[in-house]
Order: structure tokens, then C-alpha cells, then sequence
């Protein structure tokens, strides 16, 4: 073979190996032989597209719970994610028997509907926390456990929503039966309907989006009405000595910085590809959502010591 023949050959050889696509990025397993690599933005189906600006990082498609499970421990975008909830879903669901109990200790005339309130606030976080850090962890399944997964975790928000606004609006109106009533119906009738909404068949798709959207908003806003009445029913001073009010609205606040951040996909926006694992707005607003969730508890159960000690009623005594 001549020197030429063969030079020329070499060039054809390194021209397919340049042509050759190879979805590279971050390894699954590292210094192992059998390596599942991560994907690019644009290597992933569209459906499985979401943040322009996270570019690297993506499981591949598996169509296998278990791969799925499995990657609980290796590095890729959805892995704060994934356990920034399934930990709080774990703290919240043990918070059940740490923070209940104490109670009974400190306070003999701890009622069943005491008990009932915040066991239903903390169930409804450990059920929200638990659906996200499954609907992450599921999202490089398929197309069809993404969208019944993604149902699913909108319906833990909602599930946090209404559990939220049950020990607040019982802690504000301690010793009013009726309005407590009716703020639950209330609630939980807007959330009944919210959940119906994004789980149905009739009212999925792009037609009825707005339309879903504004049942979670609605449900959402109705913590209003109760806030406001307690306020022009005791004044804002008292209601938020007995509401717990001020630590509601700091995780407004909270909730309000992550839902901008979320919106916005600050700081990846900003520089795309560099907070492709760490750091992302998806990440920030998790972390934020659980901070909130955590300002909401001890708010409620600084309402519950306001009330123990200075709201006795024939609702709260030997209840």
C-alpha cells in the first residue's frame, strides 16, 4: 500500500469518527465499564424538554423504574431535586409523631381536633413533598409516567394548599365553630374541585390549561377570605397573635421569591450551562418551598401556644 493510499484512508477513517454523534456529558457510574451517559438539552425528546438553559445533565430515557430508582445516587440536574423533597417528605412524615406528642405533654387539654389539624398539615406536606421527589425521580421513565407523574405532583400542591390552610384558619377562629365551618368547606370544596381538574381526562390539554391553572390559583387565593375576616372580626394584632399571621406571611414571601425565581429561571438564564447540577432555579425553589413549609408549622404552633394559654372555650377544654 502506498504511502498516499494510506494517508488517504486515515483521513476517511477521522472524518467518520468527527461525524459520529456521541451523547456525552457527565457519566452515570465513573471508572466503570459499563457507563450510561448523560445527555445534552438537544440530544433528549422533546417532551422531556423543558429549561433551555440547564444543557447537560439529562438521564437518558429508560423506561425502567428501576434504572430510575438507581438514580437516586448518581449525579445528574434532577438530584437536588429529587432528594431536597424526598427528605423533607421523610422529616414531615416523622414530624407526625415528634411534633404531636409534645404537645399532649405540655398542655393536658389538648382536644382530638388539635391533634386532627396539624396531623392533616403534616400528612398534606409529607404527601406533596413525596409526589415531587417521585415525579423527579420518574421524569426520565417515559412520556406517559412524566405527564401522569406531573398530574400528580400538582395535586401534592394542592394537597399542601388546603393542608396549610386548615390548622391556620383553626387556630384563628379557636373558639368560633361556625366560621371554621365554613372555612373548611370552603377550602377543601376548592380543593376537591382543583384535584378533579388536573386529574380528569375531560381537562387536560392546551384547551383547558388556563382553566386549570386558575382552579390552583383560586384555591390558592381562598386563604384570603379567612385572613381577612380575622383581621376585621379581632383586629391585626390580635389575629396575629392567635393566627399565627406574621409567620404566614414571611412564607408568602418565600413562597412568592421561589415562584419569581422558578418563573424567571434565574441564575441559569444568566449563564446557561453552568448551573446545569448545581444551583439551578428549579433547585432554589425547592429549597424554598421547604423553608416555607417549615415557617408554616412553627407559625401554627405559636398560634397553638398563643391559644392554649389565652383562648380558653368550651371547644378547647377537655376536649
Amino acid at each position: 500500500m502506498s504511502s498516499e493510499t494510506y494517508r488517504q484512508g486515515s483521513e476517511e477513517k477521522e472524518e467518520k469518527e468527527e461525524s459520529r454523534v456521541e451523547p456525552i456529558t457527565l457519566p452515570l457510574h465513573h471508572g466503570r465499564k459499563n457507563r450510561v451517559f448523560l445527555l445534552s438539552y438537544d440530544e433528549i425528546p422533546t417532551w422531556y424538554q423543558d429549561n433551555p438553559w440547564i444543557r447537560r445533565g439529562y438521564r437518558p430515557v429508560s423506561n425502567s423504574v428501576k434504572s430510575c430508582l438507581c438514580s437516586w445516587v448518581r449525579l445528574h440536574n434532577e438530584l437536588v431535586n429529587i432528594h431536597s423533597h424526598l427528605f423533607a417528605a421523610v422529616a414531615f412524615l416523622l414530624a407526625e409523631a415528634y411534633v404531636l406528642e409534645p404537645l399532649h405533654r405540655k398542655y393536658s387539654y389538648v382536644s382530638g381536633g388539635d391533634y386532627a389539624v396539624l396531623a392533616i398539615f403534616l400528612l398534606a406536606a409529607t404527601v406533596c413533598f413525596s409526589f415531587s421527589a417521585a415525579y423527579h425521580t420518574l421524569i426520565s421513565h417515559s412520556q406517559k409516567v412524566e405527564t401522569i407523574w406531573l398530574r400528580l405532583d400538582f395535586v401534592g400542591i394542592i394537597f399542601l394548599i388546603v393542608g396549610s390552610f386548615i390548622p391556620g384558619i383553626y387556630a384563628g377562629f379557636w373558639c368560633e365553630q361556625f366560621e371554621r365551618t365554613i372555612y373548611f368547606g370552603m377550602t377543601g370544596g376548592l380543593g376537591a374541585v382543583s384535584i378533579i381538574v388536573m386529574l380528569h381526562p375531560k381537562f387536560q390539554g392546551l384547551k383547558w390549561r388556563t382553566f386549570r391553572l386558575l382552579t390552583l390559583v383560586c384555591t390558592g387565593l381562598s386563604g384570603i377570605a379567612p385572613i381577612a375576616h380575622g383581621i376585621y372580626k379581632f383586629g391585626f394584632p390580635q389575629m396575629a397573635l392567635q393566627s399565627g399571621l406574621p409567620y404566614y406571611l414571611v412564607e408568602g414571601g418565600l413562597f412568592l421569591l421561589g415562584a419569581v425565581v422558578y418563573a424567571t429561571r434565574f441564575p441559569e438564564r444568566m449563564h446557561p450551562g453552568k448551573f446545569d447540577i448545581w444551583g439551578s432555579s428549579h433547585q432554589i425553589f425547592h429549597v424554598l418551598v421547604v423553608f416555607a413549609t417549615i415557617v408554616h408549622l412553627v407559625g401554627v404552633l405559636t398560634a397553638f401556644d398563643y391559644n392554649y394559654e389565652n383562648r380558653q372555650c368550651a371547644t378547647h377544654v377537655n376536649g
